[in-house]
């Protein structure tokens, strides 16, 4: 009985910060070409001057190259468009710019591209709206990611800014935001770590975002405290 109470306790342990990592809840559609939310609950799809697709993949049911049995993973087709300003990403904005401040924080996630491509992840503390609040903190721990046309498993160790000294903005906006960069003209090198343009499609699976210097294995939450979560 022991071990069954400590591995319900595990699953709902809310380590992962990430909402949505699975890709499981797709409340608004299947698939979007617009700009911000759309499809995938609580993930922004955002692009300027480049274009895209954003949709919902099933895995092969019993395929073993992504562990635990996912059901989905997120596509993202681009079709770049040469301009300093554009760009193309997958963002999720983790509510209040406390969580993880001062921290050493690991983000895990699967992924694989139609070929050898690069991404850049980051991350920004953004202060929220309303009265003065500090200028957002962005392109935190902006590393390059080489993928290849297999699904691997990636890990990122970052250190996360502590906020003493800042302002926060009344209107209780403020958030940590995570940003998969697919694109991205040089305007935002020194977010990207010098991605470059590139059109391409880029899969992601099983997100996860935790305190400490290790990744652990991927969080399975109830699908109805998921879609509580993302609601």
């Amino acid at each position: 009985m022991g071990s069954v109470i400590n591995t319900i306790s595990g699953a709902q342990s809310f380590r992962n910060k990430i909402i949505n990592g699975n890709f499981d809840i797709w409340q608004r559609g299947t698939s979007q070409t617009a700009i911000g939310y759309g499809s995938d609950d609580r993930w922004n799809n955002a692009h300027a001057g480049s274009t895209k697709t954003a949709s919902r993949q099933a895995f092969t049911l019993g395929q073993t190259d992504v562990p635990n049995n996912p059901t989905y993973f997120s596509r993202t087709v681009v079709t770049s468009a040469a301009g300093a300003s554009n760009y193309c990403l997958k963002q999720q904005s983790i509510e209040d710019v406390r969580t993880l401040a001062g921290q050493t924080a690991t983000l895990s996630f699967w992924a694989k591209a139609d070929a050898s491509k690069n991404i850049a992840i980051c991350f920004d503390q953004v202060f929220g709206t309303g009265g003065s609040p500090s200028t957002a903190v962005s392109g935190i721990g902006a590393t390059k990611i080489a993928l290849t046309t297999s699904w691997q498993k990636f890990t990122l160790t970052v250190s996360i800014p502590s906020i003493t000294g800042k302002t926060l903005g009344t209107n209780n906006d403020s958030c940590l935001r995570l940003r998969f960069w697919f694109d991205a003209g040089s305007d935002y090198n020194s977010f990207t770590s010098s991605l470059g343009q590139q059109s391409g499609t880029f899969d992601i699976a099983q997100v996860q975002l935790e305190v400490g210097n290790n990744a652990t294995s991927f969080e399975q939450r109830f699908i109805g405290t998921e879609l509580l979560l993302c609601q």
